[in-house]
């Protein structure tokens, strides 16, 4: 073999030395056979630096063309992309203004009922209407009358306090018997729930803060209120022969609906503390009775055995 072929010309050298480094062949054939016979013919003879520099900007303008080819694509489907979105945006834009006109509606100029206020609609001109007879408010039910109204079981009285305490008076007037049947004959008895200590306690604290500033620590009628000058008609003292005599159910009633100059508590003492009220006041009527009175204990106030006396 002579020296001239055993040695590799510089274009046989650049030829191999391009295939290694064509961005085709380790990239990948973008375009197999005509790139390849387009390379081959325009491959520069020269030197391995022109070839390189070749390589280069032949790889440029390949990149260039791939992205011209696909901003071409792009191009193309830019007009069907831009239809759809504006369809989105107009149907979004025209459900939002679907939901603010709905909500709107003038809400503060729709007809309605204001309470106070005629109304034309309604026979009455009235706009509050008047409750369906016999409805009775969640929560309160009272159909145990004993404990709720303080009356018997089978009396049908309205149970209110005022007109008992003037045919009261008239009939202390008229000299009648001052029976506790004949003049609270509605009236239980007997506390309708038992009473404790702790009950005693409880309405010892209720009596303190509601009831002994116009009758007294002791019940003699004799509170603060009475002494600054509240004494025409000065309340009543629980010591008297009356009030030991009546039953637990009238001072309930006198509690509930109010007696003489005396104000309701209702809205300010609840049912339980009204009875426990009651049962201090007992026990105050108790210690204030004198000794050679105290025959047995006092009319409705259960003993510690639990019965009733």
């Amino acid at each position: 073999m002579s020296s001239s072929e055993g040695k590799v010309g510089s274009g046989q050298w650049a030829v191999c030395s391009q295939r290694h480094c064509r961005p085709d062949v380790w990239k990948g054939f973008a375009f197999p056979e005509a790139r390849t016979l387009e390379f081959i013919e325009a491959m520069p003879r020269e030197s391995p630096r022109g070839v390189a520099s070749q390589i280069q900007n032949d790889h440029e303008s390949e990149r260039q063309s791939l992205s011209a080819h696909r901003g071409g694509e792009a191009a193309s489907r830019n007009p069907k992309a831009s239809l759809a979105l504006r369809l989105i945006l107009l149907l979004l834009t025209a459900h939002c203004t679907l939901l603010t006109a709905s909500c709107r509606r003038d809400m503060q100029d729709q007809p309605k009922a204001i309470p106070y206020r005629e109304n034309a609609f309604f026979r009455d001109d009235l706009s509050m209407r008047n409750l369906v007879p016999g409805t009775v408010p969640r929560g309160y039910l009272r159909a145990d009358r004993e404990f709720y109204l303080g009356k018997k079981a089978n009396s049908g009285s309205a149970a209110v306090g005022q007109p008992t305490a003037t045919q009261t008076a008239s009939a202390a007037t008229a000299g009648a018997p001052a029976s506790p049947t004949a003049l609270y004959p509605d009236d239980v008895e007997t506390f309708p729930i038992p009473i404790t200590k702790q009950d005693i306690d409880r309405g010892q604290q209720r009596y303190d803060i509601f009831c002994s500033v116009c009758h007294g620590a002791t019940g003699n009628g004799d509170g603060m209120i009475a002494r600054r000058g509240f004494n025409k008609p000065l309340p009543a003292s629980f010591n008297q022969d009356r009030l030991r005599q009546a039953p637990v159910g009238h001072f309930f009633d006198a509690m509930t609906n109010g007696w003489g100059a005396m104000p309701l508590y209702a809205t300010q003492i609840p049912v339980e503390d009204r009875w426990r009220i009651i049962a201090y006041i007992r026990a105050l009527q108790l210690s204030e009775m004198p000794a050679q009175t105290q025959i047995g204990p006092t009319p409705g106030v259960k003993s510690s055995e639990g019965q009733k006396h």
